[in-house]
């Protein structure tokens, strides 16, 4: 409403949007006949300008959108800044506000009450109201522009807190009249004090009464800043190494990944699941390091949080009726995206843990490090020692042409413990032989007694003779994307070779997309598990849109067994979504009906899946995750998990369901003002900001946004000042009855230009409580008589203004 009065006023008096700097005379009977009071022509005549007060505005800097935020102007219509208006502007904060806290009340109110005029510190700066666009267009030299390494940008530090993530899942499987419990809890706890963080992991499952745990990690780790290297002592896994990483208890020093611009795990795991639910449990050297669950269909893993560099992937789906698919993801292709860089001196020293084998597990120390030699060519180099055991590797990444990547490894071992001595070489290429097509390929050689330090230290382990893969995948825009892959695992001693070939197919029309997948075995009469080796695999899936819902149908064949279904989901509400299915096994006449509703509770996350079959054969299944931080005596929690790096956020009002945008997603405030933000990216700027469609009606947030750059293991505490408003509507009338007058001006005690009458008396005033006295002026600029009204002692929360009748006298 003011705004919309000030553009109102603004496009009378200045119609044609443009004058010159001189002062205007306006003609005091116009103003008249247009219902304006004489003494707005005095308060506008030497420029467009905003009344005193606080004002939302779009913002601009040097010609580039800054988004809405609260300005404030002062008695003359000049803009007054404070550090919230300059975060949010990306502008340098000058001395006079630079020593100031935004969280001191009394100096706020001592802030607020002066007026800062950013022209004195940067006299060339230019500042231009546009009232009846309700904008502010602002010109700074460059070197008021806030930069990287300074002011709100330069990176946060310090803070306490202590944390813990969990997920915890529990399904029951009823099939042949057998009926299956398996119940997981995964857990991670720690503390951040002062930059340092401590980080400890286990995960506990009980599976039919049997009950197994797995310690994965407790360690203690610190970012050196100055060297762009992190520390990690106690239970570690060897990571940034060219080497299978061992799990030691020991100590490292490793490239921090937000120096280094390497950040997440890179990992992705593939497969096809049979059956919805069905439960995918990835290992590595016989270590659960996650598990989740997939719909029926192909699936895609990324960014899989793997303990240990170059260790295979032990990959287990387990279906609902109980049948287990098993495969192994070779070392080769675990790397992720540490091919692409040189890794950077990496060191780690310690005892060997966790090791299964009958030998003692032995002291190590290993060493690698990488170079950037030309832009088109990175070297790395590696040594490992052990007790009786000795390695060294070499690798390069080279780009001869453009779009041609070629990675090779070489390594060598000797050991004492089975006298092995052996070699391993790895050829990678990644050839984009045109916007449309990729050709990938990898081979690795092993001799026979090559081991890397785990494998050593097992008596019984058989080296396979070679890994080997190729690929192409091709997409236009009429036909789709295809794909077309073959691997091949080939045994030694007496093992049989393992072949696979993978294809697929995709494609979006305008109603519908369509997706085909295609796996064969080709030795499967080799195989020694017949149950986890059922024929060749066939997925067709068609998805339908239909509004914010969407049907797939689909077609699973495997082997003899062919199996169709329909699914539909969408979202119940903006934090709640289904899935609703039909299948019908064809050959076994079977039906089965499922169902899944996945919430997000603000403070946590819940899911629920349920499924029955014609058989018999019935499962449920739930998880809860989240995460939970405590701080200043205060515990906050989150949906998401716990990250290293993360921040709690307060607003200066006591307001729950408040949403924010976060680098995690949205998270909401409690009933005490308070939001966790789980992550964010170490030494990277980073956005958190309210969305001002969640606060109430009567909060004004002085300003939205707040830029952030986190260390590594920080914590920390981010502000948004906001402003209790209580806006009233008042139906004004004289002693006589009779409504005041259109157009005459309203002032406070001071005279500070207030509000104007429109039609029928009315009058609005933006903040109430802070407008004890109102007074209306007459054609001499006199006051006239006081406004007298009374508003309820208890405000509406949730009323944009009040209605309250006044009398002028």
């Amino acid at each position: 409403m003011p705004g919309h009065l000030c553009l109102l006023i603004a496009a009378i008096l200045f119609p044609s949007a443009s004058w010159a700097d001189e002062k205007v005379e306006f003609s005091t009977d116009i103003l008249k006949d247009r219902g304006l009071d004489a003494s707005l022509g005095d308060y506008f005549a030497d420029a467009a300008k905003f009344t005193p007060g606080r004002k939302r505005v779009s913002l601009k800097v040097n010609g580039k959108e800054k988004g809405t935020v609260t300005a404030r102007f002062g008695k003359t219509g000049e803009l007054c800044v404070d550090r919230d208006f300059l975060q949010s502007a990306g502008l340098r904060v000058p001395a006079s506000l630079k020593n100031q806290s935004n969280e001191d009340e009394d100096e706020a109110k001592t802030q607020a009450a002066a007026c800062v005029e950013y022209t004195k510190d940067y006299p060339s700066a230019v500042v231009t109201a546009l009232p009846g666009e309700e904008a502010l267009e602002i010109v700074v030299p460059q070197e008021a522009l806030a930069t990287d390494d300074e002011d709100f940008t330069s990176y946060a530090r310090g803070g306490n807190a202590g944390m813990m993530n969990y997920s915890i899942f529990t399904s029951q499987n009823t099939f042949g009249g057998d009926n299956s419990l398996y119940s997981q809890a995964s857990l991670e706890e720690g503390l951040n004090v002062g930059d340092w963080l401590l980080r400890s992991r286990q995960i506990a499952s009980k599976s039919d009464g049997q009950t197994s745990t797995s310690y994965l990690y407790t360690y203690v780790q610190h970012t050196f800043v100055d060297s762009k290297k992190m520390m990690q002592a106690g239970q570690i896994n060897i990571g940034n190494t060219l080497f299978a990483g061992s799990a030691i208890n020991g100590v490292q020093l490793v490239p921090e990944s937000g120096l280094t611009g390497n950040e997440g795990s890179g990992v992705s795991v593939s497969g096809i699941a049979q059956s919805p639910q069905a439960r995918v449990e990835v290992r590595q050297s016989g270590m659960l390091v996650y598990s989740t669950l997939v719909p029926a269909g192909p699936f895609t893993l990324t960014n899989v949080p793997v303990t240990q560099v170059n260790t295979a992937l032990d990959i287990t789906v387990t279906e609902t009726s109980g049948s287990v698919n098993h495969y192994v993801i070779p070392a080769e292709a675990v790397r992720g995206n540490q091919v692409s860089g040189p890794l950077g001196l990496s060191l780690a020293a310690g005892q060997v843990r966790d090791s299964s084998g009958p030998y003692a597990e032995p002291m190590l120390f290993t060493a690698t490090d990488g170079w950037r030699l030309t832009p088109w060519l990175n070297a790395s180099a590696g040594v490992m020692t052990a007790q009786k055991y000795n390695a060294i590797a070499a690798s390069s990444d080279v780009m001869p042409i453009n779009n041609l990547m070629v990675s090779g490894v070489a390594k060598a071992s000797t050991d004492s413990y089975g006298n092995n001595r052996g070699q391993s070489s790895t050829l990678s290429a990644n050839y984009g032989l045109s916007r449309n097509i990729n050709l990938s390929a990898s081979a690795t050689r092993y001799t026979q007694g090559y081991r890397e330090l785990q494998d050593a230290l097992q008596p019984d382990f058989v080296q396979n003779s070679g890994q080997y893969t190729t690929g192409i995948g091709w997409s236009t825009p009429l036909l789709g994307s295809f794909s077309l892959g073959y691997s091949l695992s080939k045994g030694s001693e007496g093992y049989s070779d393992s072949r696979y070939v993978n294809a697929s197919w995709g494609q979006t029309f305008k109603w519908a997309s369509v997706t085909v997948n295609w796996q064969s075995q080709l030795n499967q009469s080799q195989s020694t598990n017949k149950s986890s080796s059922n024929g060749d695999m066939l997925y067709v899936n068609v998805t339908i849109p239909l509004g914010h819902q969407r049907v797939n149908t689909y077609m699973h064949k495997q082997g003899d067994s062919t199996k169709t279904g329909i699914q539909t989901g969408g979202y119940l509400t903006d934090d709640t979504s289904y899935t609703v299915a039909a299948e019908r096994d064809m050959q076994e006449g079977d039906n089965g009906f499922n169902g899944s509703i996945n919430s997000n509770l603000h403070y946590t996350q819940l899911s629920a899946a349920v499924g029955t079959y014609s058989s018999g054969n019935r499962n449920y299944n739930a998880t809860l995750s989240g995460g939970i931080a405590a701080t200043d005596g205060a515990v906050v929690f989150s949906p998401y998990t716990v990250s290293d790096t993360f921040a709690v956020a307060k607003i200066d009002a006591n307001v729950s369901g408040i949403q924010l945008s976060t680098p995690a997603g949205t998270v909401w405030t409690d009933r005490w003002g308070r939001a966790l933000i789980p992550t964010l990216p170490a030494y990277q700027n980073a956005r958190v900001e309210i969305d001002s469609e969640t606060l109430p009606k009567n909060i004004d947030v002085n300003n939205g946004l707040n830029m952030v750059k986190a260390g590594h293991g920080s914590v920390s505490k981010l502000n948004f000042g906001v402003m209790k408003v209580r806006r009233a509507m008042l139906k004004v009338t004289m002693k006589d009855g009779k409504r005041l007058s259109k157009g005459a001006t309203i002032v406070d005690q001071d005279g500070n230009y207030t509000a104007t009458v429109v039609d029928e008396g009315l009058v609005f005033i933006n903040d109430a409580d802070q407008q004890p006295k109102l007074y209306v002026l007459n054609e001499n600029d006199q006051k006239q008589c006081e406004i007298i009204y009374h508003l309820k002692e208890q405000r509406d929360e949730n009323a944009l203004f009040e209605n309250t009748a006044g009398v002028c006298q």
